[in-house]
């Protein structure tokens, strides 16, 4: 196998890593001449973002922020994306643990590893949405800039696991599942650290191809340079999704996103240019 980038090698340390809380800690380098099967299953996953209530879906902005910092918050939103705030409202809040890059993650970019108790908020004119990365107070807000959505797709959190932690998966580069059709069929799509891609229909394997090691580190710098970390556990989907549409989970072992095809033009241009390269990547091995 031809040797990987230092970026490519980089990315998947960080997707080793596998936490919202630190995914601005870029460049974990991997061991001298490991492959990266071997550092993927050397590393040790760390917690994602702390839940802000056992009953994780019932707590609402209103619930979760003071009259004080909600209204830094707007404050502070609105002079940034120059509007309003009577046309602003936040849409989704949560608490998060922050890196000293505050949650953002920058390829190359090295972070100071400290636990920022902070916010992670969905801030809306109806129109376009933007999330933000506060800490606990309000204070020192960053804008999420890979995240950003329009034409009323408001993103929301995917939940996080309250259950005590399974196993660790095996290791992958990343994989596509879609479900939730009237079928009632799972599709899954994974790509293997070997360059093995497996189609699988309720967790049957229906066929497998074996990429390149240029078909794989072509698409794992696609993953870096659009920053997929940067989109961890946010949900782009529409009410088609609760009425039996299929939506798409995308993850790179630690970090996942979900979206519904139907409204993927309003999504982020970094999911765009992920799925799009994702789904060029499949055909090729068609």
């Amino acid at each position: 196998m031809a040797p990987l980038p230092l970026k490519t090698k980089s990315l998947i340390a960080l997707l080793a890593l596998g936490t919202i809380a630190v995914q601005g800690v870029a460049a974990a380098c991997m061991p001298p001449g490991a492959e990266p099967g071997e550092f993927l299953e050397q590393s040790e996953p760390r917690p994602a973002l702390e839940p802000i209530a056992e009953n994780w879906e019932d707590v609402t902005a209103d619930e979760l922020l003071s009259p004080e910092v909600r209204d830094r918050i707007m404050q502070t939103a609105a002079a940034e994306v120059d509007r309003p705030v009577a046309d602003l409202r936040i849409a989704a809040a949560e608490t998060a643990t922050w890196d000293g890059c505050m949650g953002i993650y920058e390829p190359d970019q090295l972070c100071t590893a400290i636990a920022i108790a902070g916010l992670r908020l969905v801030i809306t004119d109806g129109d376009q949405s933007w999330v933000y990365h506060a800490r606990q107070d309000g204070q020192g807000m960053v804008q999420n800039p890979t995240a950003i959505s329009r034409n009323g797709l408001i993103p929301d959190f995917i939940p996080p696991v309250m259950s005590e932690p399974e196993a660790d998966p095996e290791p992958y580069i990343f994989r596509s599942v879609e479900s939730g059709s009237l079928m009632g069929t799972q599709f899954e799509t994974v790509l293997l650290p070997d360059g093995r891609l497996l189609r699988k229909e309720n967790d049957k394997v229906v066929s497998e191809r074996q990429l390149s090691a240029g078909q794989v580190a072509a698409f794992e710098q696609v993953l870096a340079d659009q920053r997929f970390p940067n989109l961890n556990r946010l949900r782009y989907i529409t009410d088609a999704a609760f009425a039996d549409y299929p939506t798409v989970q995308l993850s790179a072992m630690y970090y996942e996103t979900t979206y519904i095809d139907l409204a993927i033009d309003d999504a982020p241009p970094a999911l765009q240019t992920v799925v799009q390269a994702w789904s060029d990547l499949t055909a090729e091995a068609e």
